[in-house]
């Protein structure tokens, strides 16, 4: 038998999930307007913001997708109870590792007219990289748009997933987990509409 790895943390699975889950929510109704974890992150010794969202968002009754290190995979099954899945058949996507977003993208759940919600999630790591302004507009957005700033790595998430032509309601959200422990959240209706110059 595998042995889970025992990472030591200080993180209330009651009190500091709910904060995790409010920004998560906060995130998603408000499509490119960073939200934070960083107060729960540091209470893990390692990977604390992926672990704080997997322990927030997993339970034994979902599958998870993971393509960094095996190690912390077996912490988040060990942590959550929750099985990793073959991509196709994740509720949760998490990757930390670099990836061709269009790959991906074709293989994850989108779900159906019939049933939209069954759809995945996707956790998706980025760099430091100086962020460029792109225009967004959707739910949650202003009827004018809403200028959001993007770095190269989201932008060709977000570019990934007009290409990809999901028909509404199927689709996918994206949460971008950037490196100073803020989220950004692009909701499955929310799409850019044009580039800012400044």
């Amino acid at each position: 038998m595998m042995n889970a790895v025992k990472t030591k943390h200080h993180f209330n699975m009651v009190t500091d999930a709910q904060g995790v889950f409010r920004s998560f929510l906060d995130a998603l109704a408000n499509p490119g307007r960073p939200s934070s974890i960083a107060t729960y992150v540091k209470r893990f010794a390692e990977e604390g913001q992926w672990l704080a969202s997997a322990v927030t968002l997993l339970d034994q009754e979902t599958g998870f997708f993971w393509n960094g290190a095996p190690e912390i995979a077996r912490e988040i099954n060990f942590l959550t109870g929750s099985a990793p899945v073959c991509l196709s058949h994740a509720d949760f996507v998490f990757l930390p590792e670099p990836t061709v977003p269009a790959e991906i993208l074709g293989q994850v759940k989108a779900g159906s007219h019939m049933a939209p919600h069954d759809s995945a999630l996707l956790l998706i790591a980025t760099d430091g990289e100086a962020p460029a302004p792109v225009a967004l507009r959707g739910p949650g957005i202003p009827p004018e748009g809403r200028r959001i700033m993007l770095s190269q790595i989201e932008r060709a998430w977000l570019n990934a997933r007009e290409t990809q032509g999901f028909e509404y309601p199927c689709g996918v959200e994206m949460i971008f987990l950037r490196e100073d422990a803020s989220i950004l959240a692009i909701a499955r209706k929310a799409a850019p509409y044009g580039l800012y110059s400044g």
